[in-house]
């Protein structure tokens, strides 16, 4: 670990992505941004599927890139480095297949993981928050009975990314009122299968490429082929993923806070003030010096985090520390840049009030940094 060198495999993978994002995401993100909530664009992410980046950590045998978290954070600060809701939409996929991946049968890989690596965008969802439910899984209430092999699946789930778009969400009921977390069981539940239902499409002040949705389970119907895991795990595996999942979130707010911070950086060298660039202010410069050392802090945390995901090592206190860092650091970045450009950066001409928006939802998504705070706590 104390080796910080990337892979010449790994530089590879961030010019790739880097161009990528700039050629085909960048000069799409302001009609992105403006388009409403409901409406949809898949152009970003059909070009992120035709290079197999859509859902990188599907492993080889599954068509996938097989990535690790390491590879797939770098590729995911590049995306955020471009447009942080294109890069959550990324982890939206990869935090639905991560269960499969996991503790999936044969058949589930087989079924389900293939699609997310095709050239064709394919896109997935996870479903746990509820609206009464959010980090307390024990407030859960969407349930789960079996009859005979067939699962039946009522109540609500809040908040999902790709809800409505997604060919298969990855979602999160209990058997057992009493006791959720033991009750808790994992399904796979299909798009196109009887019940589920599409409720409101949110607005939102940030990361607005982003579908975000309520979906409503009427009697939905799924067979025991279609339950991830034995019995009795999916608590485990809904922790497993969420902290995988946290990791990777802390990666797109490092991208985030980067192109903050290079923005302001330019600048600042460029904007003449009484007779020099707003640089020369040692109350500029020594904010962006700052901000320098935050975002290579947070990058080193979620690469550590990221490292220990990949060897099979304890990860879960580093991803909720790579996740604050990340998160706080994007916020800051963004209110920075904002401070340095002054009027104008509060403007659309300029990215600085979307990188500010698109920053705020990083410590709400994944578990609230303050859930964050909990778990590293409980782990001193």
């Amino acid at each position: 670990m104390a080796n910080f060198n990337i892979s010449a495999e790994q530089r590879q993978l961030v010019e790739e992505v880097r161009a990528l994002a700039l050629r085909q995401i960048a000069p799409a993100v302001g009609m992105l941004d403006e388009a409403d909530d409901g409406r949809f664009n898949d152009g970003p992410f059909r070009a992120l599927a035709e290079h197999n980046l859509l859902t990188p950590t599907v492993p080889q045998e599954y068509g996938g890139r097989g990535l690790g978290y390491f590879s797939t954070a770098l590729a995911l600060e590049e995306l955020g480095a471009v447009c942080a809701g294109v890069a959550t939409v990324v982890t939206a996929n990869i935090h639905a297949a991560s269960p499969i991946i996991l503790a999936g049968s044969a058949g589930q890989r087989g079924t389900y993981l293939p699609p997310l690596a095709y050239a064709e965008p394919c896109l997935a969802a996870f479903a746990l928050t509820e609206p009464e439910a959010g980090s307390d899984i024990t407030s859960i209430a969407t349930t789960a009975a079996c009859n005979k092999g067939l699962w039946t699946i009522n109540g609500v789930k809040e908040f999902v990314i790709n809800g409505g778009l997604a060919r298969f969400t990855t979602l999160f009921a209990t058997t057992d009122k009493e006791d959720k977390r033991a009750g808790l069981v994992a399904f796979i539940v299909p798009y196109d299968v009887q019940g589920l239902k599409v409720g409101t499409v949110h607005n939102k002040m940030g990361i607005r490429c982003v579908r975000t949705a309520r979906l409503i389970l009427d009697k939905v119907i799924v067979p025991d082929e279609l339950v991830i895991g034995p019995r009795g795990s999916a608590y485990l595996l809904l922790m497993q993923t969420f902290d995988r999942g946290r990791a990777l979130a802390g990666a797109v707010g490092v991208g985030l806070a980067r192109a903050a911070f290079e923005f302001a950086l330019q600048y600042s060298k460029h904007r003449q003030q009484f007779g020099r660039p707003v640089f020369a202010q040692q109350a500029v410069s020594f904010v962006l010096a700052e901000l320098a050392a935050r975002i290579e802090s947070a990058r080193l945390l979620v690469w550590k985090a990221c490292w220990l995901i990949d060897n099979d090592l304890d990860y879960t206190m580093a991803s909720s520390m790579a996740k604050i860092a990340g998160s706080q650091v994007a916020q800051e970045a963004a209110a920075a840049a904002m401070d340095i450009c002054g009027g104008r950066g509060y403007l659309k001409d300029l990215p600085v009030e979307k990188y500010l928006r698109d920053a705020r939802v990083l410590s709400l998504i994944e578990g609230t940094n303050n859930i964050q705070k909990a778990v590293i706590a409980s782990l001193l």
